[in-house]
């Protein structure tokens, strides 16, 4: 199976779990449940699982409620309807509750991404890790000297790939 299918659906799996803190503290329910199903399969494609970071994925989850709260409920939204965002204090004190709604998805989307990582990881295996690049060869250059001599040295070090014809004087 497709590793990035694979985690696409084990997220959205857990963000229409995960969804019905955004369906009992916003409204538009059916949106809401679109909207966790998306960004649970978005969140879980984009990680690496690693097992039993339960606790790591319920913060790091968590956290993001807080910038999707504000994009979403405090300006998509509004936009979508034909309507200013909403960044006054008393528009931010009514969406309050949906505040809370993010931060309880995103905690319930960390956990329950990670459960089913984890069973899926015992069930099917583990996916494969990624094969080790070879890190290329660093090549250390010491410039003694300073000035425009030095500078156009560092630059013609710097990009040897450019296809520029190296000047035999200055090879020393």
């Amino acid at each position: 199976m497709n590793i990035l299918l694979r985690r696409s659906v084990i997220g959205a799996i857990a963000g229409a779990l995960s969804s019905s803190a955004l369906v009992a503290t916003g409204e538009h329910p059916l949106l809401s449940v679109v909207l966790g199903l998306s960004i649970g399969a978005a969140y879980s494609a984009t990680l690496r699982p690693t097992r039993g970071a339960y606790v790591d994925n319920l913060m790091a989850a968590a956290s993001l409620g807080v910038p999707l709260w504000t994009l979403i409920s405090l300006i998509a939204l509004p936009l979508s309807f034909g309507q200013m965002p909403e960044w006054s204090a008393a528009q931010i004190r009514h969406l309050f509750p949906a505040l809370v709604g993010w931060v309880i998805y995103g905690a319930g989307l960390g956990l329950t991404t990670q459960a089913l990582n984890d069973i899926v990881g015992r069930v099917f295996g583990q996916e494969p890790a990624p094969s080790p690049t070879t890190p290329a060869e660093k090549k250390h250059v010491v410039i003694l000297g300073g000035g425009f001599a030095g500078y156009i040295s560092d630059v013609r070090a710097a990009r040897p790939a450019t296809g520029l014809v190296e000047d035999p004087r200055l090879a020393g």
